[in-house]
């Protein structure tokens, strides 16, 4: 009873303070949080087709298929049954997938949301925000690069 007093009480308090939280969503877009993670974004001209992402994906949302040489002829990701835990983006070595922070997707069925190449290759970023643009890695702790040469031994 006492939790409920004092959410009751919070709740007042915002009331009459005259703070808002709504977001009118489709006339004002939201605020993203850099880490927000949302739809995949895959470049097949990067993609090396290793299979890495396929073979580290928790629950089997993405589903690739290659020819004798090796080429990829699909790749499809079920967005739908995605927990967006971007293991795939990190274990890629050539950043052929990319998560960016583009929430906004529907589907009537669930095989919309099955996602092939062409689909995911035109996913558009989030308020034109390329993740790997944003990214500055610590360059200077780079074997070779920086000051000072890192010896790891």
């Amino acid at each position: 009873m006492i939790g409920v007093l004092k959410s009751l009480a919070t709740t007042m308090e915002h009331a009459l303070k005259g703070e808002t939280f709504t977001v009118e969503y489709p006339d004002v877009p939201p605020e993203v949080s850099p880490r927000f993670r949302g739809v995949h974004k895959f470049s097949q001209e990067r993609c090396i087709w290793c299979r890495q992402c396929e073979n580290v994906c928790p629950n089997d949302t993405i589903q690739i298929v290659t020819n004798e040489q090796r080429q990829g002829e699909q790749y499809n990701l079920h967005v739908g049954q995605c927990v967006y835990c971007r293991l795939c983006e990190e274990v890629c070595p050539v950043d052929a997938i990319i998560l960016t922070q583009n929430f906004e997707f529907t589907g009537d069925t669930k095989d919309d949301l099955v996602y092939n190449m062409e689909q995911l290759k035109s996913v558009p970023w989030y308020n034109e925000l390329d993740p790997l643009e944003a990214r500055e890695p610590d360059r200077g702790s780079w074997v070779g690069e920086g000051e000072d040469e890192v010896d790891y031994q």
